[in-house]
């Protein structure tokens, strides 16, 4: 993985997060 990849996959589980109801810090 580069960094875009893991800004990618970062994001996408902050979208998640934020759907599921969760507070990301």
């Amino acid at each position: 993985m580069n960094a875009n990849d893991i800004e990618a996959a970062m994001k996408t589980i902050q979208g998640t997060a934020e759907q599921m109801g969760l507070e990301v810090k």
